[in-house]
């Protein structure tokens, strides 16, 4: 082989090796951007980032002496249902066969979903003993405004009802005066 076939066959190896490294690169930036734009419409398509709708809702039968107004003193006794509730509302209706008739409690365990920074009141309503945790951070029995990043929070509440013919509680929040049940719940 003369000096010009070893050259022509290195510039063919090289126009290859060009070729190959410029086609993995061009692959590289399109499986990024096919990837990142993948992840942008699956968020988009699901704004809870993939969680699922409702709470987590445990109802108890409850010890018959739970009449402090602590949330701690209150004493679950037997598990009586479990169940995904989409909004904290409850009340003789509402409540999932098998729910104790008296003494009983239902604790709800979930994050609530923020759509964007802000003042937020919340409100649990209830006719009896009932508490709420946001972000850790006891809500007690009152309306209370909260300033809420956009986001996921974790929310837990309590209610203690001794007849369940006579049960309600529900939760409510709101910006400025006009306010609405909860339904951004996630588990």
């Amino acid at each position: 082989m003369d000096d010009r076939g070893v050259a022509d066959a290195f510039y063919t190896v090289l126009s290859i090796g060009i070729v190959l490294a410029a086609a993995i690169a061009i692959s590289g930036v399109v499986l990024s951007t096919t990837a990142r734009q993948g992840h942008e419409a699956g968020a988009a398509a699901m704004p809870d980032g993939g969680m699922k709708k409702g709470a987590y809702a445990f109802y108890y039968a409850a010890s018959s002496g739970t009449g402090s107004g602590d949330a701690e003193d209150i004493v679950p006794v037997r598990l009586a249902v479990e169940r995904v509730d989409e909004t904290i509302s409850f009340n003789s209706t509402t409540a999932p066969h098998g729910a104790p008739a008296s003494d009983g409690l239902v604790i709800w365990s979930g994050y609530l979903y923020v759509p964007s920074d802000g003042d937020y009141t919340m409100e649990l309503r209830s006719d009896g003993h009932a508490w709420l945790w946001v972000d850790g951070k006891a809500i007690g029995q009152s309306r209370e405004t909260l300033n809420l990043t956009a986001g996921y929070h974790p929310l837990k509440a309590k209610y203690l009802y001794r007849d369940l013919k006579a049960a309600s509680c529900s939760l409510w929040w709101g910006q400025g005066s006009i306010m609405s049940p909860v339904t951004a719940l996630y588990r």
